[in-house]
């Protein structure tokens, strides 16, 4: 006899959301049915069909009971779940012949599930409520052709008292990924408008913890050259989301009060930092590119303790390696450097933080040689369906980190 409890547990342990939860216990738990339908409530009149499976995968289902896919719908709409949910007990155990009178009722809906579970071959059918502190915040639906044994049932019950309290972990935990997730959003610049440059950004948050950290971008116009920054901030939560923010504002603020070159706009970010105590330990690069009129531009770059920017141009890329200098919030006194290099018409630089390349299991040097690969052999008219493609490229969305990435294509005359 399978031991339910600890197959869902398992199961369900790296999942990182509710949706995955029920699907993933669905499949589980067709060890003891011949078909399992998982419901989410997102309130106690909207439920969301998240897994339908038989045996053979994927079971199909008539039109009155939706679709397998996510789908919301009215609870009132759902066969027998309003009869679950208005019910002081937790499980409804439906047999044949009772499951023959409900497809004879003049219910429509009730009908339809008690006919479709009928159609299937069930002699039984189960409903179990998932609740969690009082409230319903899922359903699944079981059937089978035989009868459900004593021991199944009641292990089912404790299926459904874990996953009660998991779903309600897993909402809080998207109600707190959507408001880091906004919140670091919010925090990102648009784009500003540069004659002879196209510029193409992207932030593409984690897909594990609170999907918010401190990477961010920027590019601002200063006395007619371009400001480009590239940063990321220590830390995975709310708190690095701000220490971001008020880093982003210094290197700002300290890039347009005066006319200097990056390594100095670095420096004295150090200094502000530490004499405000902003506790902002992090890498970035801060670049500035100077128009020479002819097309070309010159770029003027300090590195403090950031993967190198990624040059691409004619179908090659290469990475601009320098020494690197120390990263921020360590030693304000550290000193800084510059570097330059002549960007030519149709040259594309490339930005970007580690949580592109950096995958657990992987070789850095590996990954890096992807993205130069990548980036090479994707000739693209703007920097935008660059961007796409290294995302994809590099299956940044399944990342552990967040993404920040900024590119910047010199026009072609």
């Amino acid at each position: 006899m399978p031991d339910l409890l600890s197959d869902v547990v398992r199961a369900t342990a790296s999942a990182p959301d509710s949706t995955t939860i029920l699907d993933r216990s669905a499949r589980v738990l067709l060890a003891v049915a011949d078909w399992v339908i998982a419901d989410r409530l997102e309130d106690p009149d909207l439920v969301v069909r998240v897994a339908a499976y038989d045996a053979a995968g994927a079971l199909r289902l008539p039109p009155a009971m939706g679709s397998r896919s996510p789908r919301r719908s009215s609870a009132r709409s759902q066969g027998l779940l309003p009869t679950l949910l208005r019910s002081p007990e937790a499980t409804m155990h439906l047999r044949a012949p009772e499951l023959a009178a409900v497809a004879a009722s003049g219910d429509p809906h009730r009908a339809a599930q008690a006919a479709m579970a009928l159609s299937y071959g069930a002699n039984e059918v189960l409903l179990i409520r998932l609740a969690a502190r009082d409230a319903v915040v899922g359903v699944l639906t079981l059937g089978t052709r035989t009868t459900f044994h004593p021991d199944d049932v009641t292990a089912l019950g404790d299926v459904a008292a874990h996953l009660g309290v998991a779903l309600e972990a897993a909402r809080l935990l998207e109600v707190q990924r959507a408001v880091a997730t906004a919140l670091q959003t919010s925090l990102l610049p648009p784009l500003p408008a540069v004659p002879g440059l196209h510029l193409a950004a992207r932030y593409s948050p984690a897909t594990k913890g609170l999907d918010v950290g401190g990477d961010w971008y920027d590019a601002f116009g200063v006395e007619g050259d371009l400001v480009v920054v590239i940063g990321d901030v220590s830390g995975h939560d709310v708190s690095a989301a701000a220490r971001m923010a008020a880093l982003r504002h210094t290197v700002r603020a300290h890039a347009v009060d005066r006319t200097e070159p990056p390594s100095g706009v670095v420096t004295r970010v150090e200094r502000t930092s530490a004499t405000l105590a902003l506790d902002a330990t992090g890498t970035c690069v801060v670049a500035r590119l100077h128009p020479h009129g002819d097309g070309t531009w010159r770029l003027t770059w300090t590195n403090a303790g950031h993967l190198p920017p990624l040059l691409v141009r004619e179908g090659r890329a290469w990475f601009l390696e320098t020494d690197v200098d120390l990263m921020l919030g360590v030693d304000p006194a550290s000193d800084r450097h510059d570097h330059e290099h002549r960007l030519v018409p149709g040259d594309v630089l490339v930005l970007y933080t580690d949580g592109l390349v950096e995958v657990r299991g992987a070789s850095l040097d590996e990954r890096l040689e992807q993205l130069r690969q990548v980036a090479a052999g994707n000739a693209v008219e703007h920097p935008d369906e660059l961007a796409d493609v290294l995302l994809s490229r590099l299956d940044a969305g399944a990342a552990d980190d967040d993404v920040a990435l900024l590119i910047v294509g010199v026009d072609q005359p």
